[in-house]
C-alpha cells in the first residue's frame, strides 16, 4: 500500500486527535442472527448457514467534518473452518470543505462535498481509501452521501469503490436505512427495515426491531462467489 496507505492512515490519526470539538454524536448497537448464510462466500457465508452479529455504530460530526465506524463481532463456523468470534471493523473520517474555508461550499442539491477517507480492518484483510464525497438532499430521507474512493488492499489489485448510505423518515413508525458498496470485482449491499418499536414501550426510546437484508457478489479474474441472507434485527440507538 506504500506512500498511499501511510497518507491514510495520517489523516486518521489526526482526525482521531481532533475529536475533542464534537457538534453531534448518535451511537447504537445491534444484534442479528440468520440461519441462511447458505452461499458460497468466504467473507460471509458459514457451514451450517448460521451466524450472529452484534455491531456497534456510531457517527460524530466535529470541527472539520464527520466520522463514521462500525465494529462487526461475528460469530459462525466460516467456510475456511475458521471458527467463531471474527472481528471486523471501519472507520470513516469525512473533511467537510465547507467547513475547511469558513463558507458554504454546496451545489443543488450537493449540500456539501468532503475529503472522504476511510480504513477497513478484518482479521487478515486491510484496505485504505481515499477520495471525494457529498451529501445529497433528498425528499423523504433523513441523510443521504455519496462517496468515491480509490481503494487499496492487501489481498488485491487497487481499484475505485462508490459508496452510497441513507435512512429514510419514518413513515407509520418504520423507517429504511443501509448502504451500497460498488467495486470493479464486489456489489455489496445491506438494507435495514425498522420498526420504531421505542415509540410504543414506556421508557425505551430508539429502540427498534426488523430486519436486515444482505446481498454480495464477487467476481474476479473467472473466480465468483455469492451472499443473499435476510437477517432478524433488533437495534438500540443511544
Amino acid at each position: 500500500m506504500g506512500p498511499f496507505g501511510s497518507i491514510v492512515r495520517s489523516i486518521i490519526i489526526f482526525v482521531s486527535l481532533s475529536l475533542s470539538a464534537l457538534a453531534y454524536e448518535s451511537s447504537n448497537i445491534q444484534f442479528l442472527y440468520s440461519d441462511g448464510f447458505n452461499g458460497d462466500s468466504v467473507a460471509y457465508d458459514t457451514v451450517d448457514g448460521k451466524k450472529s452479529t452484534i455491531t456497534f455504530e456510531h457517527y460524530r460530526t466535529w470541527a472539520l467534518g464527520d466520522l463514521y465506524m462500525f465494529v462487526d463481532l461475528m460469530d459462525g463456523k466460516k467456510l475456511d473452518g475458521n471458527t467463531s468470534f471474527e472481528l471486523y471493523a471501519e472507520i470513516a473520517p469525512r473533511f467537510s470543505f465547507s467547513k475547511m474555508t469558513g463558507s458554504a461550499v454546496s451545489l443543488g442539491v450537493f449540500t456539501d462535498f468532503y475529503l472522504a477517507t476511510q480504513i477497513n480492518q478484518g482479521n487478515d484483510y486491510q484496505a485504505l481509501l481515499l477520495g471525494l464525497g457529498t451529501d445529497i438532499r433528498m425528499p423523504g430521507f433523513e441523510y443521504s452521501s455519496l462517496n468515491f474512493y480509490w481503494r487499496s488492499t492487501n489481498i488485491a489489485n487497487d481499484t475505485y469503490q462508490v459508496t452510497a448510505a441513507y435512512r429514510s423518515k419514518e413513515v407509520f413508525h418504520l423507517h429504511l436505512e443501509g448502504f451500497i458498496d460498488v467495486t470493479s470485482r464486489i456489489i455489496n449491499t445491506q438494507n435495514q427495515l425498522l420498526w420504531d418499536v421505542g415509540s410504543f414501550v414506556t421508557k425505551v426510546d430508539e429502540l427498534y426491531a426488523g430486519t436486515e437484508w444482505l446481498y454480495y457478489d464477487h467476481n474476479n479474474n473467472g473466480t465468483s462467489a455469492h451472499t443473499n441472507v435476510w437477517q432478524l434485527m433488533i437495534k438500540y440507538r443511544f
